[in-house]
């Protein structure tokens, strides 16, 4: 089993005997565990989906890795056995840089910082980025960066906190793309129900200021991993029914099997929403 540097791994938090831990399925390297922190491995049993006991080493069914700020109370035998109701997932994910001292990422300020930061694996333009930033301060959103990373800051999670997340730049797209395809209907919905002129000129702004940005989105969406997997899913899909034609097979008969290749397609869900806006 591959050993890591746990500083560079995301974590789940779990909680373990009452405590607060942050856990990882990997084997950590224990001189990468900084200083203030304490690591402890854990056993499964005859269900090797859950563990059983925490110990200093494991090296028979090893289960994962935890770490504590606390340290704990092992006993005579370097180990605590626990039961079902003892361990679980808060459903959390962080870097351990996170749990030190209350590190946090450092919030882009501008459209500009954002394109340098991925001016060598996400090339964009400033007023590409200055609009995933807007979109996602419109929604209550945060991106920023940490350790050459970038997460996501939930401003809604916690009153006068911010919950800080890994975020993609592929998923910040994604979910901005879908936002202003959401937003479009809405807007031409409340247009069709202006109240007088001045209204009817807001609303209209507002709307032409939509499709302008979905102009943008849809181009930046191509260059994402979700883009380039419906690409080459459709060129597939488009192939096949063309051979099914050529073969002189009907059109309906053609039109099925597209349709089953489809829902069959071997894609992630992220990619199926978003091929699913048909845009």
């Amino acid at each position: 089993m591959e050993i890591v540097d746990v500083r560079k791994e995301v974590l789940e938090e779990v909680e373990l005997l009452g405590q607060i831990g942050y856990f990882t399925e990997l084997r950590v390297d224990k001189e990468t565990v900084p200083e203030g922190m304490h690591c402890y491995e854990l056993r499964y049993g005859d269900d090797d989906g859950f563990p059983v006991s925490v110990e200093e080493n494991v090296r028979v069914n090893y289960f994962g890795a935890v770490l504590f700020t606390e340290a704990l109370e092992l006993g005579e035998e370097k180990a605590l056995q626990f039961g079902y109701e003892d361990f679980g997932y808060t459903g959390e994910q962080m870097y351990l840089s996170q749990v030190i001292g209350g590190q946090e990422p450092d919030e882009f300020k501008d459209g500009k910082e954002l394109a340098e930061f991925f001016k060598e694996t996400f090339p964009m333009t400033e007023e590409e980025a200055q609009k995933l930033l807007g979109y996602m301060e419109g929604h209550e959103y945060l991106l920023g960066h940490m350790d050459g990373e970038m997460y996501r800051g939930d401003l809604c999670y916690e009153q006068g906190k911010v919950r800080w997340e890994p975020y993609t730049i592929d998923d910040a797209v994604d979910a901005v793309t879908e936002w202003n395809y959401e937003l479009i209907p809405e807007a031409e919905a409340a247009l069709s129900n202006a109240k007088d002129m001045i209204d009817f000129a807001n609303k209209k702004s507002y709307l032409d200021t939509l499709r302008e940005d979905e102009k943008i989105l849809d181009k930046m969406f191509d260059r994402t991993t979700h883009g380039k997997a419906i690409d080459a899913i459709a060129a597939s899909i488009a192939g096949a029914l063309i051979e099914d034609i050529s073969r002189g097979g009907d059109i309906d008969t053609a039109v099925k099997n597209m349709t089953d290749q489809i829902k069959e397609a071997d894609i992630s869900p992220a990619v199926k929403q978003s091929a699913g806006r048909s845009r």
